[in-house]
Parts: C-alpha cells; structure tokens; sequence
C-alpha cells in the first residue's frame, strides 16, 4: 500500500481539499469525483517583473544560507471538523438503514449451539453478594470491600461449569439473564406493618426483600462470576481450578437485557423461583428464545419451584452434602 503526506501534496499545489466532503481532490480537476462539489475558481493576480540585481564594485561575497528546521505540516481546523461531521454522518446513515431482520450466527451462539431451546438454568447456593465497593489495599492495588463476594463468584462459576462442561463455548452474542435471589433474614428487620397488612387469613402477610443489598449490585457479581476469569480480581484463597478460568459468556456487555429479583426463602417467599435457603437461580436465554417470562414478585402465594429448578436444586444440595462428608 503506497504511503503519502497528504499536507505536503496540498502545499506543493497538486492536490486540494473539496469544501463539499474534505476528499483529497486535484487542484485541476474542478468537480469532486466523490460528492460532485464544483471548486469556485479563485482569480490569481498577475506576477509582478522582476529587474535583475545590478552587481556593487567592491561587494562582499554572500555568506552560505544556513539550513533550516522545516515546519511540520499542520492539519487545518475547518478540515478536521469536516471530516469528523462525514464520520459522524456516515455512522448515523448505517445505524438508520440497519432495519432488517437478524439472527445469530453459530459462532456468536458459541456452546449454546447444542443447547435445543437455547436456554441454560444454574442454581448456585450461597449467600449472595454485591461487586461495586472497593477498597485500596497498596499503591494501585483494590479489591472488594467484601472479600467473601470472590468466593461468591467462584461458587456461580462452578456450577455454570458443571452445567455446560469444560468445551463449552463462550456465547459472543446478545444475552438475556433472569436472576433471582434469594437473601438470608436480615440481623435488623425493618418493621414493614404500616406499609404492608394482612388481607384476612390467620397468618401474618409475607416479607419481602426491600432492604439491601441493592438488586444491581447483586446482579453485576453474577454477571462477571459468568465472564471475568481474571486472575487479579480474585481473592488470595479463592480456588485457582478450571473454574477460575471458565467463561459461559465472552464479556458481561454482552447482557444487553434481563429481570432480577430479591426474596426471602420458603415458605415465606414472594417469588415462585425462591429456594429454601440462600442462593440464586440464574436463567440464561439468547434474545431470540423462545422462553416464558420471569415471573413477578407477589405478595400472594407464588407457588412452586419450576421443576427444572427443583431437579437442580436437589443436586446441589446432594454435592453439597457429599463434598462436607469428603472434607
């Protein structure tokens, strides 16, 4: 690819910049062969004689002329600003004619190709933690105010790992993520018999989760424990197996839409996706699956367990147990 200065082509006359759409055009070509701007014609004033120097008896001889440092070339503002505003109009046009519809690619589906429905659900139990507030541990150095949220996220990347395998593809590709939680009782309750009553059973209403932690805070652990395996965002004692290093999805910006929510576990639960004890259920889908919504927080009885849930669940607890008789 041959290489040239652009400045120095306008500067030696050859060249010009078309007012209509700053293109390098040539200075004896009137109409821009790119936008069809014709260049107003600039009337040239007419080279003034020169007389030739008389000689001086007795002239000293002219001293050599010094070198000196050539200016380097400067881009004018107006062209800049021109060419940024092309830019800028040719990305709007794309983005505007970008209309048609779409669909993901084998490539952009990564492991979740062999996946029929296109749907991978992962129950993870654990008290749930938040990522956001950092504190400096040495000179450029941060890590998580809650040093148990590493161990959270390795928890979640385990057993996202259980459930694909160790071929599994990260998906490059837009995610959709449904997340619910479900918190121990806080140590401090906040008295909630103003806000919410009973509406005429013998038992006190149910509780739900208003307090914190913050429902976005929760999710963005969830969110990298499924796509940062990052060796220096992790804690001394967090394990250092092929779950630090599993991946379900390339980069948490590929999560461009999801629900989360936040309850206290059975039996007093106000979401059917509640368990029995502190964790989560995390739904996985691409945008273009075909999947029942997340259900809504109720303070009316929201049911059961999915049984796709439940069969999960019972498996956790039965690793579980099994991993603290090994231990």
């Amino acid at each position: 690819m041959a290489v040239f200065d652009a400045q120095a082509l306008i500067d030696s006359g050859r060249r010009r910049i078309c007012e209509g759409c700053g293109f390098l055009v040539g200075t004896d070509t009137p109409r821009c062969p790119r936008c069809g701007h014709t260049a107003a014609t600039q009337p040239t004033a007419p080279a003034r004689p020169t007389t030739p120097a008389q000689p001086t008896a007795h002239a000293d001889p002219m001293p050599p002329a010094q070198p000196t440092a050539r200016a380097q070339p400067t881009t004018p503002a107006s062209r800049v600003s021109r060419t940024r505003a092309t830019v800028s109009r040719t990305r709007a046009a794309r983005f505007d004619a970008a209309v048609g519809d779409g669909e993901v690619t084998e490539y952009g589906l990564g492991g979740m190709a062999g996946v029929p429905d296109r749907t991978i659900w992962i129950v993870s139990h654990g008290i749930p933690k938040t990522q956001g507030s950092m504190v400096a541990i040495g000179p450029g150095r941060l890590r998580a105010a809650d040093k148990d949220m590493y161990v959270w996220r390795d928890t979640i990347a385990a057993d996202a790992l259980l459930q694909a395998g160790i071929r599994w593809q990260p998906i490059d590709a837009p995610v959709h993520i449904d997340v619910c939680f479900t918190l121990p009782f806080p140590q401090r309750f906040e008295d909630q018999s103003e806000r919410i009553t009973g509406s005429g059973t013998e038992h006190p209403p149910r509780i739900p989760a208003m307090q914190t932690p913050d429902r976005d805070k929760l999710l963005r652990a969830v969110q990298d424990a499924l796509s940062l395996p990052n060796p220096g965002n992790r804690s001394e004692a967090e394990s250092q197996g092929m779950a630090s290093r599993f991946k379900l999805v390339a980069d948490d910006s590929r999560f461009v839409y999801g629900s989360e929510a936040k309850t206290y576990p059975r039996p007093g639960h106000t979401h059917s996706w509640a368990l029995d004890r502190p964790g989560a259920v995390i739904r996985l889908t691409m945008i273009d699956a075909d999947v029942d919504p997340m259900p809504r927080p109720t303070l009316r009885d929201p049911g059961a367990l999915p049984p796709r849930v439940a069969t999960l669940h019972e498996e956790v607890v039965r690793r579980n147990r099994l991993s603290s008789l090994g231990g």
